[in-house]
């Protein structure tokens, strides 16, 4: 069974459950009652908040499966009304008491009230709020009717009642997880390096994580956060389906294997707690752009490399005009190929159009292959000096020239002793190299001038396993 972390309390007296043990309690603000909406009075009718509103609730697994209705709104007052009419309710749901968003919830009317489920009140919460388990705030709109035989006429005002408070049910979703295992000898300090990746995004909004490890053959659990800053042992996450390349990660399950040697990616859904291996082998760490700047010949075409051996190529190439092109894995047609997928993605569809730059330029192209869908980007280039060192110091660019023949950037300038620079394209920081000048990084640290005078520095972008410069004094 499927191991799941949800808050365990709920304070109506409609809901009951029993109390699970588990490894997490989710950490949140104690609910506070608010001071709701006082009874609106309108058009003859008192309408007013129901008892499920009447403290705060906090949605659980149990009480979705249970389901059981209760009153969300309710009539404490009604004009005289003709025998054997009723009144009925239609509800909506706002994040705000301006109502700029509502959303419309199912509801049952009967005897001056409306009743809706903690299943549909989760859903709505979810669409206003987002899937995060935090306490939120609900405000109700509710249109009534007088309902005659088969005739109902709405009554002109709405009344607006809230907020009410309500926190949907949710999985703990933690920001960090690493990978633990005979990889880095079962240590709780040796974690950094086998982090998971994630994009930054709300956790309940991405709830994926991934990572790219070589040589991963033997076992392995799951560490999170939590756990790691504790350096314990509870709540960390393996399986029962040993070696299995997907299944259901479990609290305290057993090691996970992988049986195959080179390149795997695990890939984490921690909304559905479940996991997947994908089996690489051998990584290829090189992309060839071949096209119309040089004939189409994948043999002899420019090159982006996946200098993090993530799946994410960078390289320069430099177009004479505006060209079309495609990225190739191998040194010719026979593999994988990377025309256009639309919208800045890439399709391995052999049908698919041809990559394009519009003008000439220096073009720095990035491909990421790390997930779905691939993505590509090209940003044409114009490169400089930035630093004290320099005599536009750390506002002003000294501008580096292209030459198309030597594939290399340079300038003659001069250089200040005991002062910084680096470099950077398009007078930003966006895209800036430092660092070891035969093993240039992006934000890399700043290089040091030793001796002042004037130098000819040469930028060379045009291996991508190693960018360069040189700085000769002359």
């Amino acid at each position: 069974m499927k191991t799941k972390i949800y808050l365990l309390t709920v304070l109506l007296a409609f809901i009951g459950f029993g109390a699970c043990d588990d490894v997490y309690d989710h950490v949140a603000a104690p609910p506070q009652a608010n001071e709701q909406e006082d009874a609106q009075s309108v058009d003859g009718f008192t309408i007013a908040l129901g008892s499920g509103f009447s403290a705060p609730i906090i949605l659980t697994e149990e009480a979705l499966e249970e389901n059981t209705p209760f009153e969300a709104v309710k009539a404490t007052a009604t004009p005289e009304l003709a025998e054997g009419a009723t009144v009925t309710f239609s509800l909506e749901l706002s994040s705000t008491d301006e109502f700029e968003t509502t959303l419309e919830i199912p509801s049952v009317s009967g005897e001056n009230a409306a009743t809706i489920t903690p299943a549909d009140l989760d859903e709505a919460v979810k669409s206003l709020y987002g899937k995060a388990p935090n306490a939120r705030e609900l405000f109700v709109r509710v249109k009534y009717y007088i309902t005659d035989g088969t005739s109902s006429v709405m009554m002109p005002t709405p009344a607006e009642l809230g907020p009410a408070t309500v926190t949907p049910v949710g999985p703990v979703i933690e920001t960090e997880y690493y990978l633990i295992g005979g990889i880095n000898g079962w240590n709780m300090e040796n974690l950094d390096e086998y982090k998971f990746d994630h994009s930054g995004a709300d956790v309940y909004e991405d709830p994926y994580f991934s990572i790219l490890v070589n040589n991963l053959e033997g076992e392995f659990k799951i560490v999170p956060k939590s756990s790691k800053e504790a350096a314990s042992w509870d709540g960390v996450f393996g399986t029962y389906e040993d070696t299995a390349l997907e299944g259901e990660l479990q609290l305290d399950g057993g090691n996970m294997k992988v049986e195959e040697p080179g390149w795997v990616k695990i890939t984490l859904n921690m909304m559905e707690y479940t996991y997947t291996i994908e089996i690489i082998g051998d990584m290829n760490l090189t992309l060839y752009v071949p096209g119309a700047h040089q004939g189409w010949n994948p043999g002899s075409a420019p090159t982006l490399y996946s200098r993090n051996f993530d799946f994410k190529y960078d390289g320069y190439v430099y177009f004479d005009a505006g060209h079309e092109f495609k990225f190739t894995a191998q040194p010719n047609w026979d593999g994988p190929n990377y025309g256009d997928g639309g919208d800045g993605t890439l399709s391995t569809d052999g049908g698919a159009g041809n990559l394009k730059v519009n003008e000439a330029g220096y073009y720095q192209l990035n491909a990421d292959l790390s997930g779905s869908p691939y993505t590509y980007s090209a940003v044409k280039t114009d490169w400089g000096l930035i630093g004290d060192a320099t005599e536009g110091g750390w506002d002003n660019s000294t501008p580096l020239r292209y030459d198309p023949v030597t594939n290399k950037w340079t300038v003659t300038t001069t250089l200040e002793a005991g002062k910084d620079f680096k470099f950077r394209a398009n007078n930003g920081w966006d895209i800036n190299l430092g660092g070891n000048i035969n093993n240039l990084t992006y934000g890399g640290d700043n290089i040091t001038v030793t001796e002042g005078g004037t130098y000819q520095i040469t930028l060379d972008l045009s291996d991508p396993t190693a960018y360069k410069c040189t700085v000769t004094r002359q």
